[in-house]
């Protein structure tokens, strides 16, 4: 797995996991095929299935790369935050394999939810809560969860979005019918709307120093006044980046080259 992740728990403040790359070459590889949409293919192999990939057509490729590319004269944030949320994605199936998990957005600065996942019943005919994603690829974690994340989830808490919330539940439900054939769809969209089937995952790029447990609770300090309740329902996940965006850099041309020869094979 090109993941590894290291479970902790910040007492009632939230609990959730640190992430480190065990293997960056596999890990770009698994970026360069969503950044393909080749979103079931990947999700098959995290659960342990050997499977042939698909074919990489050319015109498929350059729109691929396109994505894994900063346009001229512009920053880098909204491709390192696709990235970011592609590997946030990857997480999310490490760690609940088989999890029934919206792909990534295929263009950059999107509006809607960072990701989005729907947490079943052993049964699987039940959804027992809706975890909505804020992925933040930032050098500044504290900043930015304390304003962005926290004015989002306060957003979500007080009903603001449940607009946006309630359909992307139910086509996330809809497009996972078959493999869940008796599952009440109207009565899970209904369940998503009390507040504690909503649950929040917070994942943000960090730096060494926030890898210390007391640092990294400071973090996310808050989040349990934003988001009441069982701790359960507040995900904290991190993972130490130095110098971020250099990293962001050559990560994206690595998974570039790797798109490349796939292209070239065909």
């Amino acid at each position: 797995m090109p993941l590894t992740l290291i479970p902790i728990s910040h007492g009632t403040l939230c609990h959730g996991s640190r992430w480190t790359v065990s293997d960056e070459d596999d890990l770009a590889s698994k970026v360069a095929r969503l950044a393909l949409g080749q979103t079931r293919h990947v999700a098959t192999i995290l659960t342990g299935i050997d499977k042939r990939p698909p074919v990489t057509r050319a015109d498929t490729a350059a729109g691929a790369i396109k994505l894994l590319t900063v346009p001229k004269d512009k920053p880098p944030y909204h491709r390192d935050g696709w990235v970011f949320q592609a590997i946030s994605w990857i997480a999310a199936h490490r760690a609940d394999a088989g999890a029934v998990i919206r792909a990534p957005h295929m263009i950059h600065a999107h509006k809607g939810f960072d990701g989005f996942q729907l947490k079943l019943d052993e049964s699987g005919q039940a959804v027992s809560a809706v975890v909505i994603f804020e992925d933040k690829a930032t050098e500044n974690p504290r900043s930015t969860i304390a304003g962005d994340v926290w004015k989002g989830i306060r957003d979500l808490e007080s009903g603001l979005r449940m607009n946006e919330l309630i359909p992307e539940a139910g086509g996330l439900l809809e497009a996972h019918q078959q493999r869940f054939p008796e599952l009440d769809i109207d009565g899970a969209v209904e369940r998503i709307a009390w507040e504690e089937a909503r649950h929040f995952r917070v994942a943000v790029t960090a730096d060494i120093a926030h890898d210390n447990d007391d640092a990294r609770a400071a973090l996310f300090k808050g989040f349990d006044e934003v988001a009441p309740g069982l701790a359960t329902r507040r995900q904290a996940e991190t993972i130490a980046i130095p110098k971020l965006r250099d990293w962001m850099k050559a990560f994206s041309a690595k998974a570039i080259k790797q798109i490349e020869a796939w292209r070239d094979d065909v």
